[in-house]
């Protein structure tokens, strides 16, 4: 420990977390798994330096001219070696760890339920400490001791940003889904696997032999690549049956019980779509994504098992009010105008005069619904939907909510009876 060579950055590695952890966003507090999730993000940052510091310290033989000392030691190469490898990992397991501490302190002290969630994305952060290690060090056996810490900490870093473009880097850990045990443990012991070979390879010293040698480095990483692209670490869970948590009113909302923190917001929404005017239709039922899944058949006359059959859905993304008002508008609308009902409703010969005003329906629904504010989301909508939109807006920005229902209840009872049939 006292030798490792990111030993005086550890104050500012612990800045460097608990900064990320805090000032990128907030709405993880009070969720398990999105306060795992967030806890284990600043471990790719960790690994940038990790995976440098691997490689200085697996070349420090090499630098120093020690081989032929360390060789005749009493001490067999493999014992140092693996003394400077676990004062790396050691090291950068210190911040992640006060990371992690102070995100389980945050949210513990309002107590929801499904702690065993955070404690997998706690190790899925652990993994990917252990694999900037292990590039790192093999780096540091491989290349020259000038460019070995410089091409691991390029390395990792280009390593992470091809992972997250194929989805592989966690940063939300949303209820609906969980850390796939089996998958995590196969990748936490290819990774130990692959650390054990570079230690074994140490005992051959850094001579043109033992660098032909290092190919045994392709087998050896062959199947920690194969594990992290076969398998999904992170996987749907399954629905939480009669533990859901449900607000009950004209339409009833139902949640996952680990996003409990919401229900004060979610009971603020439910009353709003209690006041709506009559011509409003309410699903008797919005779950939240991830609640209830249906077997179905698809146009291609397979089965599937999704959401078409069940109950609408709607997503709490980030914490954003939007995000599920949005949804859950959207299935009010659909509801009210019948899009679905073929046989009652004609919607394919709506004129482009009438669209937009379908589209300003759904606009001022979703700003009610939100219960004000600005909106916390941007759209590259084209301007004809954009002017409609903020037309519909303008309305719920009316503070006469009378003048706003009956401006809704015209919009709707003139659109249906246009596409509609009597009655719907």
């Amino acid at each position: 420990m006292r030798n490792s060579p990111i030993r005086w950055a550890l104050p500012v590695l612990v800045v460097v977390d608990l900064a990320v952890l805090f000032l990128r966003n907030r709405y993880w507090i009070g969720v398990w798994p999105e306060t795992g999730a967030a806890a284990q993000v600043p471990a790719y940052l960790l690994g940038i330096v990790g995976a440098g510091a691997a490689a200085w310290s697996a070349g420090a033989p090499q630098r120093h001219g020690l081989e032929e000392q360390l060789r005749a030691a009493r001490v067999q190469p493999v014992v140092s070696e693996a003394h400077r490898l676990h004062a790396t990992v050691i090291v950068l397991l210190i911040p992640y760890l006060i990371g992690q501490a102070a995100a389980f302190a945050v949210t513990a002290r309002t107590l929801p339920p499904g702690v065993h969630l955070w404690l997998g994305y706690l190790l899925l952060g652990l993994f990917a400490i252990l694999l900037s290690v292990a590039l790192g060090w093999a780096c540091g056996q491989l290349f020259g001791p000038v460019f070995a810490a410089l091409a691991a900490a390029l390395g990792f870093l280009f390593l992470t940003a091809l992972l997250d473009r194929v989805g592989f880097v966690v940063i939300s850990g949303r209820p609906e889904v969980a850390v796939d045990p089996l998958p995590l443990a196969l990748r936490l012991g290819s990774v130990v696997a692959l650390l054990l070979v570079l230690l074994w390879l140490s005992v051959a010293g850094v001579s043109g032999r033992a660098r032909r040698r290092a190919w045994v480095l392709v087998p050896a990483i062959l199947p920690l690549v194969a594990v992290m692209f076969s398998t999904n670490v992170v996987a749907d869970r399954k629905p939480p049956g009669n533990k859901v948590t449900c607000v009950q009113g004209s339409t009833a909302l139902c949640i996952w019980p680990e996003h409990e923190k919401y229900l004060p917001q979610i009971r603020a929404l439910s009353a709003r779509i209690d006041l709506l005017p009559g011509a409003f239709v309410r699903p008797p039922r919005i779950n939240e994504v991830g609640l209830l899944k249906t077997r179905y058949i698809g146009p291609d006359g397979k089965e599937y098992l999704g959401y078409e059959e069940g109950p609408p859905i709607f997503y709490i993304l980030e914490g954003s009010p939007w995000s599920y008002a949005g949804d859950i508008g959207t299935a009010i609308t659909a509801s009210t105008f019948g899009f679905q009902d073929i046989q009652a409703c004609d919607w394919q010969k709506v004129t482009s005069s009438d669209e937009p005003r379908l589209w300003a329906v759904g606009a001022w629904l979703e700003a009610f619904l939100a219960g004000g504010g600005s909106l916390d989301y941007h759209t590259n909508a084209p301007a004809q939907m954009q002017q409609a939109w903020a037309k519909g807006r303008a309305v719920a920005g009316n503070p006469s909510r009378a003048d706003q229902f009956r401006w809704a209840e015209g919009e709707v009872n003139d659109l249906r009876g246009r596409y509609c049939q009597p009655g719907r």
